[in-house]
């Protein structure tokens, strides 16, 4: 079921309890009375929930479905093909339950979960790992002869109320009873027995580890810049982690730095350790040189969310490319835009990247049984763009293109 658009979460600031209506791709909770800015970290995905209606007597169980949201890239012999997807679906193993909440969550708002005791039991989703959630979609979703893979997605769990009353099963934020009727006499004990979800989200100060400076950063920013002490952090993990980054430094002032993940990869399945190697593989049509014997090669994404076929475009284009030289590690960028894609999303595109680049897709899909790819380093890279027209940015080092509508339109990703 495609949704289409982000949902959004009430949720009270943790500091004064004033009200504040945030977006779900939000990692950065603002309060506009105290002022205070915090970031919503997770030790893996987060939860909400639709509150139920009021004057309910009976039990309410919360029900978990998986919501996914994201980039799908299906590779096939002769092309790659690409879509955006937007599907939630039961997470319980109970099947006579709705396979799917439709467009609910879009139309009402939710809740985080966690800090509610006493409104029900959370029934704990039978899908604990992302890995396992992603292996069951690919089946209901792929065909025969094809390998489909997620990029950038959001993972959340969406749980909604039931009660049982009547010898049925109601919707309890309508308090009707679910279509078609649903006997409640072997379903309530499965639920009252099931394992209950706990789980609670954390809200870490904004400060600089290294210095006690306020951090900036848009509110779906997963990783925020020290402009005192010229540092980056990743505090997504319930801690900040530091993020090794540098700056194609651009001198004049009308630039904004785009960010792009830059990756050292280790390959078994073929020799792809230095650009003479990617020139061999992929059949570039460039002599191979000396000094590229000796220069390591590197993956290249964008580090945010963007329409999947812009995204391949900018892994090409970049990859395909010597990584430069004269990267910057103390220079204070000003006008970075977010970071709204992890590294570890980065590293689903090495097979994507490496088959857009091959002439022959069909050989390297024979190998893609064998192929391995693993993460050994991973660094931040800023990219300057100034503006071009009032529709486009140009890469100043480059000359490429990027399109402001397409940034823009990703933020919704």
């Amino acid at each position: 079921m495609v949704n289409g658009s982000n949902f959004q979460i009430e949720q009270q600031c943790p500091q004064c309890g004033a009200p504040i209506l945030i977006d779900e791709t939000d990692r950065i909770l603002s309060c506009k009375f105290c002022r205070t800015r915090v970031y919503l970290a997770t030790e893996d995905h987060l939860r909400f929930y639709i509150p139920p209606a009021k004057g309910i007597p009976e039990t309410i169980y919360f029900i978990p479905y998986w919501r996914l949201k994201g980039l799908s890239y299906t590779l096939e012999e002769t092309n790659i093909s690409y879509k955006y997807f937007d599907a939630n679906f039961l997470s319980f193993d109970l099947s006579s339950l709705p396979y799917s909440l439709g467009l609910r969550p879009q139309a009402l708002k939710l809740k985080f979960v966690g800090g509610n005791g006493g409104i029900g039991k959370f029934i704990a989703s039978s899908y604990n790992k992302r890995e396992a959630l992603l292996n069951n979609f690919r089946t209901h979703t792929s065909r025969p002869h094809q390998q489909e893979i997620f990029i950038g997605e959001t993972v959340s769990v969406i749980y909604t109320p039931i009660y049982c009353a009547n010898g049925c099963i109601y919707d309890a934020v309508l308090k009707t009873p679910l279509f078609p009727k649903i006997a409640d006499a072997e379903i309530e004990p499965v639920l009252a027995s099931a394992q209950v979800e706990k789980w609670q989200i954390k809200f870490i100060p904004l400060l600089c580890p290294n210095c006690g400076a306020n951090l900036p950063g848009e509110k779906d920013a997963l990783i925020v810049f020290c402009p005192n002490c010229n540092s980056a952090w990743n505090p997504s993990d319930k801690d900040f982690t530091k993020i090794n980054f540098s700056i194609w430094r651009e001198e004049r002032a009308d630039v904004i730095y785009l960010p792009f993940w830059q990756m050292k990869v280790k390959v078994t399945g073929i020799q792809l350790e230095t650009y003479n190697d990617l020139i061999k593989v992929a059949n570039l049509p460039k002599a191979p040189t000396e000094a590229w014997k000796h220069t390591p090669f590197y993956f290249w994404t964008p580090a945010f969310k963007i329409n999947p076929s812009l995204f391949l475009r900018w892994c090409r284009q970049l990859t395909v490319m010597p990584a430069p030289v004269d990267l910057s590690t103390d220079f204070s960028a000003k006008n970075i835009y977010p970071v709204t894609l992890p590294v570890t999303e980065a590293a689903e595109s090495f097979l994507i990247t490496l088959t857009s680049l091959m002439v022959d897709k069909r050989r390297l899909l024979d190998l893609s049984s064998s192929l391995k790819f693993t993460l050994e380093d991973s660094s931040l890279v800023l990219h300057p763009f100034a503006t071009s027209t009032k529709e486009e940015l140009i890469h100043t080092k480059l000359g490429f293109t990027m399109d402001r509508n397409a940034l823009n339109l990703g933020a919704d990703l």
